[in-house]
């Protein structure tokens, strides 16, 4: 407690040692929880000023791209990148970058004319601008154009995929996830999957191919027909007539019969009916009635009011399924009728008006059937 306080140390009974050793670790634990503060506000006052924005007033992007490494574009539409902590600039006259993906480190930039990379921990330039195209790294390299043609070099800059890919502006991007990437062909219009030796897994003869659900599933089409394999290129979902939407947890399907489907991821079928809504359908009695709600006196006639047709319900509810398609169903489920239909209407008892196309209609009694 002397060297403590600066005090000299009182003579203490057993009851008052215990507070005053109680005090002691008080003490001690306030001052420990405050230096733990400290060092904390420390830490995020670091963290803060490593994202801060630009005080430059021209600024018009200052982007992260690392704890101490910021891209700061300014308003003339060039930038330059720079260490937030030393105020160094490492590469200038910077029209845009792109950020890698996963663990890659290079960042891919433009310096107006050609693309290059820099070391996103570094700033410092590691492939100079050389490319006339240049895409983002991920899965350890990255695809470059020359003379027409796309290669995959690694961090280093070194050729480590050149099978003669021709360039076509219209790619979205030649990036690999997961290990492979889809390409288009020479003619254009067909999509294959590549893997990182070069080698095409799937050939180039589908009209699209696309990852979903984080690279957990490739989705390919190809004419009529939706394929889903999982991300070793398993199938999942065999070459079928249908559209495919991957749900939270589950594989939604909408077959060509308008009737709407549901898989597990691993492609196991939950259920080969689903429908999104049924409602009542009502049909016009032959009987004409006077809404005599519009009359201030009793004594109105009757062809002085508005005239209408009560309705009842008929025997048959319309359900929908998929893309708004309905079909007949009994009031306890059954259905009569599959999804066939754009629009059904009920004109009796159990007959209904039913739509096939914009200008075509059939009727239909309550087994299904045309009425001809």
């Amino acid at each position: 407690m002397k060297h403590l306080f600066g005090m000299k140390k009182p003579v203490l009974g057993r009851a008052a040692k215990g507070v005053a050793g109680v005090f002691v670790v008080g003490v001690v634990l306030i001052g420990a929880i405050a230096g733990i503060a400290h060092l904390q506000s420390v830490r995020t006052a670091r963290t803060a000023a490593a994202d801060e924005s630009c005080d430059d007033p021209d600024c018009r992007e200052n982007t992260y791209v690392s704890r101490f490494i910021n891209f700061h574009n300014h308003e003339d539409g060039w930038g330059f990148v720079y260490n937030t902590r030393t105020g160094e600039r490492y590469v200038n006259h910077i029209a845009w970058i792109a950020k890698p993906l996963g663990h890659d480190s290079l960042v891919c930039y433009s310096d107006g004319r050609k693309r290059g990379y820099f070391n996103k921990n570094t700033g410092r330039v590691v492939i100079a601008p050389k490319y006339d195209h240049a895409w983002i790294f991920s899965d350890g390299v990255a695809s470059v154009e020359e003379n027409g043609y796309i290669k995959f070099i690694d961090a280093a800059g070194r050729v480590v995929i050149d099978n003669k890919l021709r360039y076509y502006p219209s790619m979205e991007g030649y990036v690999f996830h997961d290990g492979y990437c889809v390409v288009e062909s020479d003619g254009g219009g067909r999509w294959g999957l590549m893997d990182k030796t070069g080698r095409m897994v799937l050939p180039l003869e589908y009209s699209y191919i696309y990852p979903t659900n984080n690279f957990e599933l490739w989705v390919l089409q190809k004419g009529d027909t939706t394929t889903v394999l999982d991300k070793h290129l398993e199938v999942v979902l065999p070459p079928t007539e249908c559209t495919v939407y991957i749900g939270e947890g589950t594989i939604d399907v909408n077959m060509a019969d308008h009737t709407m489907r549901k898989y597990t991821m691993q492609g196991e079928l939950i259920n080969d009916f689903y429908i999104s809504s049924v409602r009542m359908l009502e049909y016009e009695l032959d009987e004409i009635r006077y809404d005599r709600s519009e009359a201030d006196d009793d004594e109105y006639a009757d062809s002085e009011l508005s005239a209408f047709h009560p309705k009842a319900t008929a025997r048959l509810r319309a359900y929908t399924a998929a893309c708004g398609f309905e079909g007949l169903m009994t009031a306890d489920g059954h259905v009569v009728t599959m999804p066939m239909y754009q629009d059904i209407d009920a004109i009796g008892p159990d007959l209904y008006l039913c739509t096939s196309t914009n200008y075509d209609k059939v009727i239909v009694n309550g087994k299904g059937e045309l009425v001809r």
